[in-house]
C-alpha cells in the first residue's frame, strides 16, 4: 500500500525541475543518500536530516520518474529498432522489468509496457527465424522439382536404352 507523502515533506514541495534534477541524482548517478544530502543543500538551499526522507522520495517520486523515462526511451527505441533488439537491450528491459517488478510502488504501466516491448521483440525474432527457415525449405523444394524435371525428361527422352537412362537417373540423383 502506498503511503500518502508529508504535508511538510521539504524535498515533495520542491519545484518540479529540481524534483527531476534529484531523481536523476538518485537513479542514474546512483549518489547516496549523504552526497545528495550536499546537493541538495548546496544547490537548493534545502536542509534534510533524516535518510528516510530521501528513501520515501526515492520510492514515491525517483522510481517512478526513472521507470516513465525507461518507457519513453523504451517506446522510442521500439519505434526506431522497429522490434529489432539486440541481445544487450533485451537483457537491459529485462533487467527494468525485474526491477520494476521488484519495487513496491510499482508503476504498473510501465511494467506493461516494457513486457509488451519484450514479448514483442521476443515475437520477432521467433518469426524472422520462421522466415528463413521457409526460405530454406522453398529453395529445397525447388531444387527438388529440378531434379524431378531432370528424370521426367530422362523417362520421356524414348531414345535412351534403359540402362542408358539408370546412368542419367544415377547422374541426376548423385547415386554411384
Amino acid at each position: 500500500m502506498k503511503k500518502k507523502p508529508r504535508s511538510d515533506s521539504k524535498l515533495d514541495s520542491l519545484p518540479t525541475k529540481q524534483k527531476d534534477e534529484l531523481a536523476r541524482w538518485l537513479t542514474e548517478e546512483n549518489v547516496s543518500y549523504e552526497e545528495a544530502r550536499k546537493r541538495v543543500g548546496a544547490r537548493f538551499g534545502v536542509l534534510v536530516s533524516s535518510d528516510s526522507t530521501f528513501s520515501d522520495f526515492y520510492h514515491s517520486v525517483a522510481l517512478p520518474w526513472k521507470y516513465a523515462r525507461s518507457r519513453g526511451i523504451a517506446d522510442d527505441f521500439a519505434k526506431a529498432a522497429e522490434g529489432n533488439f539486440e541481445p544487450a537491450a533485451i537483457k537491459r528491459i529485462q533487467q527494468l522489468l525485474f526491477e520494476a517488478a521488484a519495487d513496491q510502488r510499482t508503476d504498473f504501466k510501465a511494467l506493461s509496457t516494457l513486457a509488451k516491448i519484450l514479448g514483442n521483440s521476443h515475437r520477432h525474432s521467433l518469426n524472422q527465424e520462421r522466415l528463413e527457415l521457409d526460405k530454406r525449405k522453398v529453395k529445397i523444394l525447388e531444387a527438388k522439382a529440378a531434379l524431378a524435371d531432370q528424370a521426367k525428361q530422362v523417362a520421356g527422352d524414348k531414345d535412351l536404352s534403359p540402362e542408358e537412362q539408370l546412368r542419367r537417373y544415377r547422374q541426376i540423383f548423385g547415386g554411384s
